[in-house]
């Protein structure tokens, strides 16, 4: 899935650059697409993955099922947690977000 998920993601940016100059709106896709990216490669296939199948099959073949099944919940809720307060930080503090990552400020869309 991941090799599936590379190419499509191959194929929508060479869309986009064949579609689209460069401009302001292709700037702002590419600044959006940016932390979600970031925060996708931590926390689903980058550090915490790689830390937590060792310390998962540590715990499977040392600790009984009932402790297995505690480390996986604690784990989760940890981990749920983290992700909540990180989304809430990313929402209130997007402004300097864009900034830090894309270098440009956010402005009003003319109405």
């Amino acid at each position: 899935m991941t090799l599936i998920s590379r190419l499509l993601g191959f194929v929508r940016d060479m869309l986009i650059a064949r579609l689209f100059e460069v401009d302001p709106a292709t700037d702002a896709f590419f600044a959006a697409v940016k932390l979600p990216n970031f925060l996708r490669r931590l926390f689903a296939e980058g550090t915490f993955a790689h830390a937590f199948v060792p310390a998962l099959t540590d715990y499977k073949e040392n600790h009984s099922q009932a402790e297995l099944k505690g480390f996986i919940d604690k784990t989760a809720g940890t981990r749920a947690l983290i992700l909540f307060l990180l989304t809430a930080a990313g929402v209130v503090a997007a402004p300097l977000l864009i900034m830090g990552i894309a270098g440009f400020r956010l402005t009003k869309c003319p109405a």
